[in-house]
């Protein structure tokens, strides 16, 4: 069983960045496209991303969940979303 996720849309534009911090841990926060920084947005990040999804804040724990559990890679996590809308099903 997955968890049905909205993909971004164009009238919306809000995407999911996705930081790995230097501890080997997850963050993710939804902002608008326009809001990704081009510079680092967590102090202590490895590495950030950005997944065109828009989860709710329920899916949003789940994500960061199944991430920091190891149930759900970065790599992985970028398979999904879409600018034009729909859904993903991600296997969380």
């Amino acid at each position: 069983m997955g968890t049905t996720v909205n993909n971004t849309t164009a009238e919306s534009t809000r995407v999911l960045l996705v930081g790995e911090m230097m501890d080997g841990s997850f963050d993710a926060r939804v902002m608008a496209e326009t809001d990704v920084p081009y510079t680092k947005y967590w102090d202590n990040e490895l590495e950030q991303r950005i997944v065109y999804l828009n989860p709710d804040p329920d899916q949003l724990k789940a994500i960061v969940a199944a991430l920091n559990e190891r149930r759900l890679s970065l790599d992985d996590l970028q398979n999904f979303g879409g600018s034009s809308g729909g859904t993903s099903d991600l296997p969380i």
